[in-house]
C-alpha cells in the first residue's frame, strides 16, 4: 500500500503542468526560467551562513 503525500502529488501535478506548457523540452523550460530570473534583479532569499563552521575547516 503506497503512502498518499499531498506534497509529492502536487510536486508531480506542477512537473506535469511544466512538462505541458513546454511540450516535454526541459532545454525550453530552462531557457524561461534564465530568462525569468534575468528580468528580476532583487535578491530573493538570503541565507546565513552556518555557525561555528567554515569552508577551509576539515573535520577527521
Amino acid at each position: 500500500m503506497a503512502f498518499d503525500d499531498h506534497i509529492v502529488n502536487e510536486v508531480r501535478k506542477s512537473r506535469e503542468l511544466i512538462l505541458e506548457q513546454f511540450k516535454g523540452d526541459l532545454d525550453k523550460f530552462f531557457k524561461f526560467i534564465r530568462e525569468e530570473e534575468s528580468k528580476n534583479h532583487e535578491k530573493l532569499a538570503s541565507i546565513p551562513p552556518a555557525k561555528g563552521l567554515s569552508p577551509q575547516k576539515v573535520v577527521g
